[in-house]
């Protein structure tokens, strides 16, 4: 006899590989982040989080295709990716055991302007985010702070392609 096992949709996304896809947008030495609501702790509440602008690439759908897409749902802006600048993956542990791997992709971009000239010049917050901040990029050590963010961090000061994490 077989038992069906049910679970809930947070132990079945903690189960689930994350793939994602993130644009660094720059402007007069700063960096725009989105603020969003996060569950750093499985068990402890959302808390207001500034990140990169981005997220999961879906089945069936190239880096580029995500990274336009999350950009286009949270900033109302058409990017492209202009150059890739690094990618950062790790395991994500919950009581002290792995619960799934995450690869995150990072990318220069810049924001597309239609043949009038009228589209996309100024990012504005969409339904995915809380808001929208231009950081100095001398001030983002103070504002990302989640463990995630500890990757584009070491990246802004060793530049190298690759990083790894745990968290």
């Amino acid at each position: 006899m077989r038992v069906a096992i049910v679970r809930s949709m947070s132990e079945v996304a903690l189960q689930q590989d994350f793939l994602g896809a993130f644009g660094v947008l720059e402007r007069d030495a700063c960096v725009l982040l989105a603020a969003n609501r996060r569950r750093l702790d499985p068990r402890g509440e959302a808390v207001r989080t500034f990140d990169l602008p981005g997220g999961r690439v879906e089945p069936g759908e190239l880096l580029e295709e995500a990274l336009i897409r999350e950009w286009r749902e949270e900033t109302s802006t058409l990017i492209k990716a202009s150059r890739f600048l690094f990618v950062q993956e790790g395991l994500r542990f919950v009581d002290a055991k792995p619960a799934y791997a995450w690869r995150s992709f990072f990318f220069e971009v810049e924001v597309e302007v239609d043949i009038d000239g009228s589209a996309g010049l100024e990012p504005m917050p969409a339904s995915e985010v809380e808001g929208l901040l231009w950081v100095a990029k001398s001030r983002l050590h103070e504002v990302l702070r989640a463990p995630y963010h500890a990757g584009y961090l070491r990246f802004l000061d060793d530049g190298k392609p690759y990083q790894l994490d745990r968290w």
